[in-house]
């Protein structure tokens, strides 16, 4: 379900606001300052994410999300908050957990480079997603590691590959893009990687269809997460200076520089964390078919970086199916892509 519109009456008893959400999935808010353009982002966020009662404490008479389909989803205001969905001409009560399920919102702040852990405790974002990056590569491994093993017993069956050639290129793409990612488990070695996939056999033997079969087993398991790291890896290297991004079960994000030496997290520019925790979140962090919120994108990034970050998150958000508002003063950050702001006036 796509957002097509979000509008608010009387915000702070003064504003009505409406954002037009723009068809390339990219929607670039600006204003004045004082007109509400971070409140009124940050609303979306409350309102979709269960947090109704700090969404209460800000004054507005009635919040409205305008979706496909003709439906309509309205936060009325007086003495106590209302929240109806219109569908179809029918008014439907909903609550915070209906309204949970109903869309995926995700949101980043000015103040993201810390996130809250637990309660009251906040710890570095960054250091947090690394860990989070390098359990998940340990899922995916292990997953695949017990395929790998699972699959020299399995009985091939006649319908595998009636194309072994195409299936071997398209494993060989799979298990290559695998290897870019830092994903091949250890279990597989190299040797047996080059024997199933460097040779083409005119005519194919059982034991060779049934190499083929265990490596594609592997490869289908770990594609879906290669593809996401290795897309993330090809955006951000070219953007370093003198060091280079990788991911792997152990650290998961690890940082190298061009003459071999691993720095932390911390040792990274405040532009190259902003950086990497704007990609990354949305890369692994946002829900494909939802909306990712990010108020002033331009913290610590160079200029031209801020006028890159546009075409970025555009071609991202087609990749994962996203829908992108950007609240910025920024007009770096719309550089050439006027046609994607949407002003916020008195």
């Amino acid at each position: 379900m796509k957002l097509n519109w979000i509008k608010v009456d009387g915000l702070f008893a003064r504003f009505n606001h409406m954002i037009e959400l723009k068809e390339d999935g990219l929607t670039i808010v600006h204003s004045p300052n004082g007109l509400g353009k971070s409140t009124l982002v940050k609303m979306v966020c409350l309102a979709f994410n269960g947090d109704w009662e700090e969404l209460d404490m800000i004054p507005f008479h009635r919040l409205e999300f305008g979706f496909d389909e003709g439906r309509k989803l309205v936060f009325l205001k007086d003495e106590v908050m209302e929240v109806t969905l219109l569908d179809s001409g029918n008014m439907i009560p909903m609550t915070k957990e209906e309204v949970t399920e109903l869309h995926s919102v995700y949101y980043l702040g000015p103040q993201r480079l810390f996130i809250e852990e637990s309660e009251g405790r906040y710890v570095s974002a960054l250091d947090a997603y690394s860990r989070r990056i390098g359990d998940t590569y340990a899922e995916f491994i292990s997953m695949a590691e017990g395929l790998w093993v699972s699959s020299e017993d399995e009985t091939l069956s006649e319908g595998f590959a009636p194309d072994p050639h195409s299936k071997l290129h398209e494993v060989k793409a799979r298990i290559k893009m695998a290897e870019n990612a830092g994903l091949m488990p250890e279990i597989i070695d190299e040797s047996i990687v080059a024997e199933i996939l460097d040779n083409e056999p005119s005519h194919w033997s059982k034991s060779q269809l049934k190499g083929l079969y265990r490596l594609s087993k592997v490869a289908d398991a770990l594609y879906p997460l290669a593809e996401s790291a290795v897309a993330l890896l090809d955006i951000i290297n070219p953007m370093l200076f003198r060091k280079k991004l990788s991911f792997d079960s152990h650290d998961g994000f690890n940082v190298i520089l061009d003459e071999g030496k691993v720095i932390k997290l911390s040792k990274l520019s405040s532009g190259e964390k902003q950086l990497l925790l704007l990609l990354y979140t949305m890369m692994f962090e946002a829900t494909p078919g939802g909306l990712v919120i990010i108020d002033e994108p331009e913290i610590s990034l160079h200029i031209t970086w801020q006028q890159c970050i546009a075409s970025l998150f555009l071609s991202i958000g087609r990749t994962r199916d996203l829908q992108v508002i950007m609240a910025t003063h920024s007009p770096q950050v719309v550089h050439d892509r006027w046609d994607l702001t949407v002003e916020l006036v008195v």
